[in-house]
């Protein structure tokens, strides 16, 4: 509950600074971001809501609450935007994956036209 508490916080903070039209203004670029923090702040206080009137008992409606709460930890990528060389890197591991990938594929090719090749010349017969 502390980081509901505080990210509640954190969001009422932002209407004050911006007023309600600024932080849900169309043009802003942290729009998005706007709208996901409105969204995992809410979801986390119909849960806590939810949590006092079933007094405490468990069910798979507040399980699912509970498990979109966890998109908050999708906030940590807001961080990368400012981080570039951070961005960078990760982009740059990114595309190393997806060019091994083709070079593992051309090899696996290659490998294979080898094969036969060898199969059909050295290769000895019944």
């Amino acid at each position: 509950q502390l980081f509901l508490v505080l990210f509640s916080i954190e969001l009422i903070l932002k209407c004050i600074v911006r007023g309600l039209t600024g932080f849900f203004d169309w043009d802003d670029a942290e729009f998005t971001w706007n709208r996901f923090d409105f969204g995992i702040v809410t979801l986390g206080i119909f849960d806590v809501i939810v949590g006092f009137l079933q007094h405490g008992k468990g069910s798979s409606f507040t399980s699912v609450f509970r498990i979109l709460r966890l998109a908050r930890i999708l906030r940590i990528f807001r961080l990368i935007r400012f981080l570039k060389q951070l961005y960078m890197l990760a982009f740059g591991f990114g595309m190393a994956a997806v060019a091994v990938f083709w070079v593992t594929i051309l090899m696996a090719f290659v490998l294979y036209v080898s094969s036969i090749v060898l199969v059909r010349t050295l290769g000895k017969r019944p």
